[in-house]
């Protein structure tokens, strides 16, 4: 990285500290007389949340209660951040004074922009040119919580509603609402948020960067992401790739996985989601860890709190008061990937020395009947169990327990402090005793939930070693189309990529019109039996109009290509159309490989099973 690029990388991070952690900020669109408009309520959530900076309001004429309070932007002094709480069309004027009274960073709340549709977009671009060279947090975004510092920029005062102190998850949302959900996920799970940042339309701030921004700051440990879609993988591939060197992780949930989806993510925030194909795959090679709605939040900051991980088929024991659970769990486990394994001889005789199972030691483990009593020898139990070679994690399920509430609370905290994976379902549990239990990232109530946990903690692979290196390209001479041509076929383009180093069956190529030397030409191959393709760049699917045959024995030859030449000229009209002859090879499976440079994600290859000619 030369100077220059390096003082540029460092202008953009001041500007982002900036956006989320200023201390003097400007309030713009504020009405002192409504409770209840956006302005308002952005400067009482900021108070109230404990900001310690400097905060003024900017209204022509009337003075806020107990807050400092200027005519114009231009009279704000030295403002880091401005927050704008003024409709759409009014926004873009005040970004453009913020810009020149010496404001780093910017947030617009107003809706109305690309989501709206042509003329929104257009406003949005207007937006982006008022903003100039200052981060913009929006528009049509719900703000930002930094815990840390106590920033809290939102009309929301469910900010200020948390359950537990700042932890170390970073939460970046394409949704504001749905973002706030996630908090209260998060919390439910256990653990703690540092950072609530929803980027909305995206205009000049995506979540990838700020992600990026925030995996390098010490009171992160995880950012976890919601998107509707991805306009920047570069930037979240090299988010995963600094959090492994930190030892850190991202956690990704993503919308528009449908076509449904897809529809609702444009109309919500502007985002088009990409192939999900493509970001499976960005996510298997760099380490992301997917999950797919907000029931995988609390197992999976649960496994990463703990440094919690399995293969991708793990050996998993069960231990159960029930063996008819015993026996349910297991089904499901194995229906999830994982293996019920049978235990060696060594763990079962481990753990009939301890004395604690009465009814079976096979795997499920069925603790059997009188189990209250002997609840003093669970931990010793889950402990060999834990240590055994064979087992990768467990699943600890209790039913009922109202008689012995003080002794079954315990076994949460054994199993949240085991060094293996541990999920525990206490299903039938009395109030009481689940009020106790103070570790609920590993506590299920079903066996449905349990096992749903276990299978997204399966996800917690190794982050692999993978870097986004930019690849040189070849530009390709291609041969002479037709004005509306956009394909080439088999022929044609095998040559093509023949010239730059690929390597293809050999094939012999003839026109319609000159099928005898074609047939003379494969014979002077010694091939036995081929394979006949039609030629044409109008016929993509060719298996399916006929246009394939395999297993050919030379003798039937002729006819063959006689046969095709009538089915090729009905189902095609490309003045270059031939006939292809290629030896058969033998093969157990077919596979295709495909190749395309996507906008986004840049050269990809495709390779997956085959079938269609």
């Amino acid at each position: 990285m030369d100077g220059k690029t390096v003082e540029s990388a460092q202008l953009r991070a001041d500007r982002l500290n900036a956006l989320l952690s200023p201390r003097r900020i400007g309030i713009v669109g504020v009405s002192a007389s409504d409770p209840q408009s956006w302005g308002h309520r952005v400067v009482r959530v900021l108070i109230d949340g404990g900001f310690s900076g400097d905060v003024c309001v900017v209204h022509p004429k009337t003075d806020f209660p107990g807050v400092r309070t200027v005519r114009g932007i231009a009279d704000l002094d030295d403002p880091e951040l401005v927050v704008i709480c003024v409709p759409a069309e009014r926004s873009i004027d005040v970004v453009a004074q913020a810009r020149r009274a010496g404001a780093k960073a910017a947030i617009v709340f107003a809706s109305e922009f690309a989501e709206a549709g042509s003329e929104g977009a257009a406003l949005q671009q207007k937006l982006v040119a008022a903003a100039g060279d200052m981060v913009l947090l929006g528009p049509n975004c719900f703000g930002l919580s930094n815990r840390v510092d106590n920033v809290k920029l939102s009309a929301a005062p469910f900010l200020n509603h948390t359950l537990r102190d700042s932890g170390e998850v970073a939460l970046v949302a394409q949704s504001g609402a749905l973002g706030l959900v996630l908090s209260r996920c998060v919390e439910e799970a256990g653990s703690g948020y540092s950072h609530f940042v929803s980027v909305g339309n995206e205009a000049t701030l995506g979540a990838a960067e700020i992600a990026r921004h925030l995996i390098d700051r010490d009171e992160v440990g995880v950012v976890l992401l919601y998107l509707e879609a991805l306009r920047d993988p570069r930037n979240l591939a090299d988010t995963a790739t600094r959090a492994a060197e930190l030892g850190k992780r991202v956690v990704l949930l993503n919308a528009g996985r449908s076509e449904a989806g897809k529809r609702a993510a444009l109309s919500h925030t502007a985002a088009i989601a990409g192939n999900d194909m493509f970001l499976q795959s960005l996510c298997d090679d760099f380490g992301i860890v997917r999950i797919h709605d907000d029931d995988e939040v609390k197992p999976v900051l649960a496994a990463l709190e703990r440094g919690w991980q399995m293969p991708a088929h793990p050996r998993i024991c069960i231990l159960s008061n029930s063996g008819g659970a015993g026996a349910v769990l297991a089904d499901q486990v194995e229906a999830v990937g994982g293996h019920v394994v049978q235990l060696s001889p060594e763990t079962r005789a481990k753990v009939a020395r301890i004395g604690m199972i009465g009814a079976g030691d096979s795997n499920p483990i069925d603790i059997g009947g009188g189990w209250e009593a002997t609840l003093h020898l669970f931990k010793p139990t889950l402990d060999a169990l834990c240590a055994a070679e064979e087992v990768d994690a467990l699943v600890v399920y209790i039913a009922f327990g109202e008689m012995c509430t003080d002794r079954v609370v315990p076994i949460a905290q054994y199993c949240s402090d085991s060094a293996k994976p541990v999920t525990f379902i206490w299903q039938i549990a009395p109030a009481e005793g689940l009020a106790q239990v103070e570790t609920p990232g590993i506590l299920a109530t079903s066996m449905g939930e349990g096992v749903r946990m276990l299978a997204a903690q399966m996800k917690l692979s190794d982050p692999r070693s993978a870097r986004w290196v930019a690849l040189a390209r070849t530009a390709l001479d291609l041969p002479s189309v037709a004005e509306d041509q956009k394909t080439l076929a088999e022929h044609e383009s095998s040559a093509l990529l023949a010239q730059n180093g690929m390597a293809f069956v050999p094939s012999e190529f003839g026109s319609a019109d000159a099928l005898d030397d074609l047939v003379a030409r494969v014979v002077a191959q010694g091939w036995s039996r081929v394979v006949v393709k039609g030629n044409a760049h109008d016929v993509p699917h060719r298996n399916r109009v006929g246009l394939v045959r395999v297993g050919v024995n030379v003798d039937d030859l002729p006819q063959v290509l006689r046969d095709m030449r009538v089915a090729l000229e009905a189902h095609s009209e490309d003045p270059r159309q031939g006939l292809l002859v290629q030896p058969m090879v033998d093969f157990h499976g077919e596979i295709g490989v495909g190749a395309l440079i996507d906008p986004l994600y840049g050269p990809t290859i495709i390779i997956g099973p085959g079938g269609w000619g």
